[in-house]
């Protein structure tokens, strides 16, 4: 009977050390394979164009290119990328920052093997790996989110469409007022943009039609 294809892995980290690990405990496994390693994000960068592996493993912590940063821009290229960040700070909003990057899972500093490889898998079949007490830390920060009921009619009005204009002369706001409210929209939420806020909005039921 033939074998089946190996997970093929991009391991990314700027310590040798860690990276000689990774690759002698993944390749110790049968479904696994390290195709590459980089050792810093612009090398993660290049290597990710030419391997394009199924799983890419990032080190949140780079001396370059912050791995969020790192897979954010892989996902803008390449929608279909599968990316676990590791050695993620426990704070809720790194978690948040990591799974908005477009990250499947993230896991703390010095985890386990067992829980590393259980991780792989599950991003490797399509899954989100988000920890128990990770996702407990993303609940109590949701649930500390809150637009004013200005900030929420502004979203309603980006999301038919409206200009800043027609918004400003809807709720009696200058131009500069609608920009203010917007900048506050988007850092309450953790997001870059006005279409995201809007989209987050409605996944946490913080907007309504």
């Amino acid at each position: 009977m033939q074998k089946p294809e190996r997970l093929r892995l991009l391991a990314v980290d700027d310590h040798l050390m860690v990276r000689m690990s990774l690759v002698r405990a993944l390749s110790r496994e049968d479904d696994l394979i390290v195709a590459g390693v980089a050792e810093s994000g612009a090398h993660a960068l290049r290597l990710f164009e030419s391997l394009r592996p199924d799983i890419t493993l990032i080190n949140a912590r780079l001396s370059d290119i912050q791995g969020v940063e790192v897979t954010r821009r892989i996902v803008q290229e390449h929608s279909g990328a599968r990316i676990l960040l590791v050695s993620i700070d426990e704070a809720a909003e790194d978690i948040h920052q990591a799974l908005e990057a477009g990250a499947l899972g993230c896991l703390p500093k010095g985890v386990e093997k067992r829980l590393l490889l259980q991780a792989i898998r599950q991003v490797a079949a399509g899954k989100r790996f988000v920890s128990d007490d990770f996702a407990q830390k993303l609940a109590e920060r949701n649930s500390l989110v809150s637009l004013s009921e200005p900030e929420a009619e502004i979203l309603r009005q980006i999301a038919q469409g409206k200009t800043d204009k027609v918004i400003a002369g809807d709720l009696g706001l200058g131009s500069a007022g609608v920009e203010t409210h917007m900048a506050q929209i988007l850092c309450k939420l953790g997001v870059p943009d006005r279409t995201r806020a809007v989209t987050v909005a409605l996944e946490r039921g913080l907007l309504r039609f």
